[in-house]
């Protein structure tokens, strides 16, 4: 990442994600030379509106990253040429102006044209007008002029990726002449919620389908509804969506909230603002995406009336909706039927917790970017023992970069499970118990809970008990005896001989005899109980 992407990232923190992709999206290029930052944009207009709502925003990262001297010029390009009248250039000066403004404010002719003041328009009686590059600030009446002794070649030091970088004036950025970098250190960047970061399998390949249809075509599929377990990546593909239609499409309104921020402004406009504002915020919108839907089952009446009342006129309106919640609509206590009912009307997509497939590439995906390269001996355990949480694997990779650090190279699987990793592993993983077991199996196979434990001998009952004993035997410490006992009063003989049976679904690819499942069923039916007893 170069000087002018740490600016970006600057920017990106200063004003939200949202609001840097309205104003610095499409059209506007930030570039670093010797002569300081200089935004670009394709139009006279968004300068000047640039100049007027983001000056202070951009010189104020640009400081943060290059040092309390950079300077900051703010153009409109036509073609690949500037127009000197659409320059505004902010001089160095302007730095010590702002140090010195609590204590002794200057007067209007004083202030400089990359002030905010000049930026946001002249008050009465001055003028703002832009000075041409280099030229230094008017000097106020009965002042002594400063006279700027010439310190040579100057050079910035910068901090970039962890790293300390020295930029001299004459160069041209981190690349340029006379920039040095510490290359033993492993590279950082900020992990981005995009749909190419988003890893896909079997456990959320609905819903990444469903996120590639709102994406395609806004409106074709709405409401689209994303129910799972924390971790799994169901903000992940909101916040995708969300930055696809706004630079995609360029679509202007594009809300995502959280179910607590929706509560919360809906009080405050009871308060204060009006109803009427908040439904214009609302319901005058291209798409509204709002994630941990959950936590409206505990809210008011009039807060749910609400909710209802916003989603029907955005689907008159045929505008996107996206909701995103640990559970069904139907599921969520508190939730009114006829709400329920409307965000169950578009697409329901289940997100499962990650697979080990799906665990294996994220874990890759976090390692490589904080630049480490995890050996097979290492991440194959890894995914192996690690729950399907998204954030518990960064945290993960966290620790084993400490550890690589620590020690000067890659720990080993024993070192990692001796260290706060394996308590993260420890820690993640639910304690599971035979009824966790029972639970999981009948719920996976539509059973009535206890099935396993009746003495039933038809087909739908004894394969999902044979398929709970195998788990029961991988996942608990129990004896064969005890498991039979649990399961029905069966002998140990036979947990031995349902375990095998399983065993042999699980390794073959076709049926063997005629009666078994198909293999590919049994399969995947293990893989959905196995995830379901991870998170418990």
């Amino acid at each position: 990442m170069d000087v002018a992407e740490q600016i970006k990232e600057a920017l990106r923190g200063q004003m939200g994600p949202g609001r840097y992709a309205l104003w610095f999206g499409e059209g506007v290029v930030l570039h670093v030379d010797s002569a300081g930052v200089t935004v670009s944009t394709d139009n006279a207009f968004a300068a000047d509106r640039l100049r007027a709502r983001h000056l202070s925003d951009v010189r104020h990262a640009a400081r943060q990253v290059l040092g309390p001297d950079a300077e900051v010029r703010i153009i409109a390009t036509a073609g690949d040429e500037a127009s000197a009248d659409d320059q505004v250039q902010e001089p160095a000066s302007a730095a010590a102006g702002d140090r010195a403004r609590s204590a002794d404010p200057p007067s209007a002719a004083a202030q400089s044209v990359g002030s905010p003041a000049a930026a946001g328009g002249a008050g009465p009686g001055t003028a703002a007008t832009a000075e041409p590059p280099n030229r230094p600030a008017p000097r106020p009446a009965g002042t002594r002029p400063t006279r700027r002794r010439s310190r040579g070649p100057q050079s910035v030091s910068v901090k970039m990726n962890g790293n300390r970088v020295q930029m001299n004036a004459g160069g041209d950025g981190a690349t340029g002449g006379g920039a040095t970098t510490d290359s033993t250190q492993p590279p950082q960047t900020r992990w981005s919620m995009s749909l190419k970061h988003f890893v896909v399998g079997a456990c959320n390949e609905l819903a990444h389908t469903a996120t590639r249809m709102v994406v395609e075509q806004p409106g074709s599929a709405s409401p689209v509804f994303l129910w799972g377990p924390s971790g799994t990546g169901k903000t992940h593909l909101l916040t995708a969506v969300r930055e696809v239609l706004r630079r995609k499409h360029r679509l202007p309104r594009v809300i995502q909230l959280t179910a607590e921020d929706f509560t919360n402004d809906f009080t405050t406009a009871l308060r204060g603002s009006g109803l009427p504002t908040f439904r214009r915020r609302y319901r005058d919108v291209d798409a509204l995406i709002i994630d941990d839907v959950q936590f409206f089952g505990g809210n008011k009446r009039a807060t749910l009336r609400e909710l209802q009342h916003t989603v029907d006129a955005l689907l008159r309106s045929r505008k996107q909706l996206m909701f995103a919640a640990d559970r069904p609509p139907g599921e969520i206590d508190g939730l009114p039927t006829e709400l329920a009912g409307r965000l169950s009307g578009g697409m329901l997509c289940s997100v499962r917790p990650l697979d080990e497939d799906c665990r294996r590439s994220v874990l890759q995906q976090f390692a490589a970017m904080v630049g480490l390269e995890l050996p097979e001996s290492l991440l194959t355990p890894l995914a192996g023992s690690a729950t399907g949480d998204g954030r518990v694997l960064s945290g993960l990779i966290n620790q084993i970069r400490a550890l690589a650090q620590l020690r000067g190279q890659m720990p080993t699987w024993q070192q990692v499970l001796d260290s706060a990793a394996g308590d993260i592993l420890r820690s993640a993983a639910p304690v599971i118990g035979m009824n966790d077991i029972q639970k999981a199996v009948c719920d996976a196979f539509g059973l009535p809970t206890g099935t396993l434990q009746s003495r039933g001998q038809t087909r739908s009952v004894s394969q999902p008990r044979m398929l709970a004993m195998y788990l029961a035997r991988q996942y608990t410490r129990a004896a064969y005896s005890e498991i039979g006992g649990y399961f029905g009063n069966r002998s140990h003989s036979t947990v031995i001989a349902a375990t095998k049976r399983v065993e042999c679904w699980l390794q073959s690819e076709t049926a063997g005899d005629g009666k078994a499942p198909d293999a590919q069923r049994m399969r995947q039916a293990a893989a959905t109980i196995e995830n379901m007893l991870r998170t418990g």
